[in-house]
């Protein structure tokens, strides 16, 4: 439809206003944003429901703030309102056809681009087999399945059906990158991205307070923005300390890719700032069960190269594995969700946040032990990586682990041996070894 590409050329010229392309910020905004907000509200009004119109009025309200007052708090709200509109929009165009099928054609490709790059050991030429093994893999074509009806296609008639191939996947993304909700579906893709960037810039911006704040004092920052109902007063000096404990903790479980990761205070805040922590901690405020769990899987998409406001995809998962050649430090994003378990024991709470805090530490115990047991996954696999069909089976059981809840006997067998050399009979004892080290709850 032309009003698809109407709204493109729209939310291209907005965020052309606001500079998202260049590497510094702006300190003034011309007054045409103002009208090119109010021409993007009525475009969207005109197409898509209710519910994202209204998104388009809160970010003109906002803009007009931004022209009015050129500072950080009026930016990060145009920021905030854009990136909700932008992955709404995105949301209602993948409900469609043409919008489903470039989805599946994006990542039709990525697995197709890094399967013939990663992994490539030159003295192994069964590699050279792996795409074949993955096709037939039955987890995976039941994924492209499902994400073929949505597009409304017969599996057997796409590119898959005849395996993975470059050459393949440029002309499907050509040929439904013509279409108009091929063309705004990448459009909204790239301006996420863009719109996540700039928003991280001026969160550090308002929270760096002095051109000498350090990572583990942004961290604090950060960590309280996060969890704004959990009273306590994290100090520089204070996760230091933290990170020290768990350092010890670490070595004495004979655990040393932790104690890695808790060498010092700033390689931990420097690696959640990056891949871990919302871009704008202040507005991923969480205080209810469902808004932890979109933190927790959001972290997840953006640790595994995606935008953040996203969840993440069985297939997306599988090309962020293949795209690096190897599983992912598992024992990184762990030692993190060790970390947060760590710092909310024996914090103060109000009465009306106390039956969240209880539903918040049960729902960061079992994000760890699923983080704990993929980073076993990867130690129970990694030997068998030099054949391809080793490579089949740690992606079906990775797929298995985070999407299916399931975990295998060899799993399970290897974590209680795991455990055991280690003097533990559950990895739920390493989380309660952290509450050691505070006092009781007020």
């Amino acid at each position: 439809m032309e009003q698809l590409d109407d709204i493109k050329d729209t939310l291209n010229e907005f965020a052309s206003g606001l500079h998202l392309e260049e590497e510094e910020l702006p300190g003034i905004f011309d007054a045409g944003l103002l009208e090119t907000s109010q021409q993007l509200e009525e475009r969207i009004a005109a197409v898509f429901p209710v519910e994202i119109a209204k998104l388009s009025l809160g970010l003109r309200l906002a803009t007009k703030l931004l022209v009015d007052d050129p500072s950080p708090e009026p930016m990060a709200l145009v920021l905030n309102e854009f990136g909700s509109l932008v992955v709404e929009m995105n949301a209602e165009l993948r409900r469609q056809r043409e919008g489903a099928e470039w989805h599946l054609s994006r990542q039709y490709g990525e697995l197709a681009e890094h399967l013939t790059d990663a992994p490539k050991p030159a003295e192994n030429q069964g590699f050279k087999e792996l795409p074949r093994m993955l096709v037939e893999s039955p987890w995976l074509r039941t994924e492209f399945d499902v994400l073929a009806q949505a597009a409304g296609l017969n599996l057997g008639r796409t590119p898959f059906a005849r395996g993975f191939s470059k050459a393949s996947a440029k002309r499907w993304s050509r040929k439904v990158g013509r279409t108009p909700a091929g063309r705004l579906s990448a459009a909204l893709d790239h301006l996420q991205h863009g719109i996540e960037y700039r928003a991280r810039q001026v969160w550090f911006l308002r929270r760096s307070t002095t051109d000498e704040a350090s990572l583990p004092l942004i961290y604090a920052c950060a960590h309280a923005d996060v969890f704004p109902d959990f009273h306590h007063s994290l100090t520089e000096a204070g996760l230091g300390l933290e990170i020290a404990k768990l350092k010890g903790l670490a070595l004495g479980l004979q655990l040393p890719d932790f104690a890695l990761c808790f060498d010092s205070a700033d390689w931990m805040a420097q690696y959640a700032l990056n891949y871990l922590l919302p871009p704008s901690p202040g507005e991923w405020a969480v205080r209810q069960a469902s808004q932890l769990e979109h933190l927790l899987r959001s972290r997840l998409s953006r640790w595994y190269f995606c935008a953040y406001d996203h969840r993440l995809e069985p297939l997306e998962m599988t090309a962020g594995v293949l795209r690096i050649g190897r599983p992912l430090f598992y024992e990184r994003v762990a030692a993190h969700a060790l970390l947060e378990y760590s710092l909310l024991q024996g914090v103060a709470f109000t009465r009306a946040s106390a039956p969240f805090y209880v539903d918040a530490m049960a729902t960061l115990e079992l994000e760890f032990l699923l983080l704990f047991d993929c980073y076993l996954l990867r130690l129970l696999y990694y030997p068998r990586l030099k054949a391809p069909e080793g490579w089949c089976a740690y992606l079906g059981a990775l797929h298995a682990l985070h999407f299916l809840g399931h975990r295998s006997a060899e799993l399970d067998t290897f974590r209680h041996v795991f455990l055991a050399r280690r003097g533990l009979r559950s990895a739920l004892e390493i989380l309660y070894r952290t509450t050691h080290n505070h006092s009781a709850l007020n």
